[in-house]
């Protein structure tokens, strides 16, 4: 009975034959932009100087050096998901049974015996995600001849072959050698016939010398030369995030102008900055909590009114807006549970903005914020010296 689960090496070799055929498809394109570029220098210039090979770093992992990595990465998820397949597909044929005794084909006799159990779709040109199903091949004792069924008893049909003239169904005769069977059709309409060859015999497959030498190579096995094409992968990464980062910041400069202008009062500098326009609207007695320390920076305040004509509900939204209004051009807001009120006094808490992401949705939804500013620029120049990327992407020397 044919088994899919094979050996680990089977799984590994087979992977890094995938890695290797890879490589070598893709090499080439390296080579060929190497040895342009290097035609493309001023004389006197060598190739390995800095800026040069850091554009030759730049084609190397875009052609191969980052398929290289990625293959690197997932080897091992890969091979064990291989394993996995091949083992549940045993499973399944070994666990699969006939719903009920089938009669023979051909006499349509019973007593069957299975000879052979296989995977395979049940549907011509089926899709390849079509669960496949198992097919038993059974040998009658009385004709000696098979038949073939599918686990619910369904007798497989094969799909007749035509004539190629006429399209009639043909007959067939099969003859085997060692080597090869040989299929004769007969159309018994138009008497066309017509032959096919199978070669059964074992291929042998050529050596490839080179292949562990590459093995060790593309599939990286040395680890210096992996950890250098890391290194380097990690380096285009964060030049790419500093790039947006920048280009982030170029793009909202207005934003970040206003973060730098956008006062940010110590604890202590609260006291003057709320007390102050709180006491002329006739709230005395400010005092400061002592501040939460944590993640973030929560400070309470309490303070009495001293107007007695003024009831719980204007009390506690006018020193809102009070607050509000001192702290506008500050990184402190008042917290949203409000004002608390109870026979004149009042308390509330502050919270501080230090990170830069938070600073900036604080400008951004200030009313004082200055509009973004567009301007031209040039396009940049060069002196005309380009490759192409496989992908067609032009590089710019």
């Amino acid at each position: 009975m044919y088994t899919h689960l094979k050996e680990r090496h089977y799984y590994e070799d087979l992977y890094d034959r995938f890695t290797v055929d890879y490589a070598r498809d893709h090499i080439g394109y390296y080579d060929k932009f190497h040895d342009e570029f290097k035609e493309k220098l001023p004389k006197g210039e060598k190739i390995d100087r800095p800026g040069n090979a850091f554009l030759l770093n730049i084609f190397y992992m875009q052609t191969i050096g980052n398929e290289l990595l990625r293959r690197y990465e997932n080897r091992e998820q890969q091979i064990t998901e291989w394993i996995a397949r091949d083992e549940s597909k045993d499973d399944q044929i070994a666990a699969a049974r006939l719903h009920e005794e089938p009669l023979c084909s051909h006499c349509k006799k019973q007593g069957l015996r299975i000879i052979d159990k296989s995977l395979m779709h049940r549907r011509e040109n089926s899709k390849y995600d079509d669960p496949e199903e198992v097919l038993f091949m059974l040998k009658c004792p009385h004709c000696d001849k098979n038949s073939a069924f599918w686990e619910d008893g369904t007798a497989w049909k094969a799909k007749p072959t035509l004539c190629p003239k006429c399209s009639t169904e043909v007959t067939h005769k099969t003859t085997e050698s060692k080597r090869f069977i040989t299929i004769r059709y007969n159309c018994p309409k138009c008497k066309h016939s017509f032959k096919e060859k199978l070669n059964i015999g074992a291929k042998e497959e050529k050596p490839d010398p080179d292949f562990e030498k590459d093995r060790a190579h593309y599939c990286l096995h040395d680890k210096e030369f992996r950890d250098h094409l890391f290194a380097i992968r990690q380096g285009f990464k964060d030049m790419a995030r500093l790039g947006r980062e920048m280009k982030e910041k170029q793009d909202n400069k207005h934003i970040y102008d206003a973060v730098k202008e956008m006062k940010k009062p110590k604890i202590a500098e609260l006291i003057p900055l709320l007390s102050e326009p709180l006491e002329k609207a006739g709230y005395i007695e400010f005092h400061l909590d002592k501040p939460e320390m944590g993640r973030d920076v929560y400070v309470g305040f309490s303070c009495l009114d001293s107007k007695s004509d003024r009831n719980d509900y204007d009390s506690r939204k006018t020193l809102k807006k009070l607050v509000e209004s001192a702290l506008e051009e500050t990184n402190w807001r008042l917290m949203s549970d409000g004002i608390s009120y109870r026979l004149g006094y009042l308390n509330g808490r502050v919270k501080a903005y230090e990170g830069e992401e938070d600073l900036k949705k604080l400008v951004m939804k200030s009313k004082k914020l200055k509009p973004k500013q567009t301007s031209s620029k040039g396009t940049d120049k060069s002196d005309g010296r380009t490759l192409k990327a496989p992908d067609g992407t032009e590089i710019i020397l």
